[in-house]
């Protein structure tokens, strides 16, 4: 399964690097079977060096195209330990709300984040992505607005609405908690933390 992925993004490198690319014609020009490209697909989505832009439509990421160019496309298929599957999966959220802000647009809550990326099964899912929205507001990807909107109960203060205003790819920004910074994977650039003033909610 390495080795197909690993074929298949030199493919797309040597055929349409900065073009969006369908599986079969990937399937076509890597004469590799159909269903395998499917599966060796989902392994170079979990590396972070293929998305889809639309359906069934791929294109190489900007991490793909430097791990490319430095001969380092190597995809990891392995099993993952527990500890490194439950920390994988609390941030899948946080990339899943990243998407959801860029394709919102528009002003949102962190209701509106979390309707759109929940699953059902997760755990303090409103601590987790509330305390994704402070760092990138902190780290200047976001701005909270000043019109709250209107709360459910009478004496409701309303909820916190923000906007993204710098959206800089479709990698997510990286929380580094311990070292109080944003890692942006879309620049490279390492942002330190400024404070924010709290109220999520």
């Amino acid at each position: 399964m390495a080795w197909i992925a690993e074929q298949l993004m030199k493919t797309i490198n040597q055929h349409m690097l900065h073009e969006c690319v369908t599986y079969k014609r990937l399937a076509e020009l890597s004469e590799v079977d159909y269903k395998q490209v499917q599966a060796s697909v989902v392994v170079l989505e979990r590396n972070g060096f293929v998305e889809k832009i639309k359906p069934g439509c791929l294109r190489v990421t900007q991490s793909g195209m430097v791990a490319l160019e430095s001969g380092k496309a190597t995809v990891r298929t392995g099993p993952k330990k527990p500890k490194e599957r439950t920390r994988i999966a609390k941030s899948s959220r946080r990339i899943d709300a990243w998407r959801a802000m860029r394709i919102k647009g528009g002003a949102f809550t962190l209701s509106d984040l979390i309707m759109s990326v929940a699953r059902g099964d997760e755990k303090d899912i409103r601590i987790n992505l509330g305390k994704y929205i402070s760092a990138l507001e902190s780290a200047g990807y976001l701005i909270k607005l000043s019109k709250r909107e209107p709360g459910i109960a009478p004496t409701s203060n309303g909820f916190a609405r923000w906007r993204l205003v710098k959206d800089t790819g479709p990698q997510a920004p990286i929380w580094r908690q311990g070292l109080g910074t944003v890692f942006d994977p879309n620049t490279g650039e390492e942002i330190a933390l400024l404070p924010v003033k709290r109220g999520i909610y």
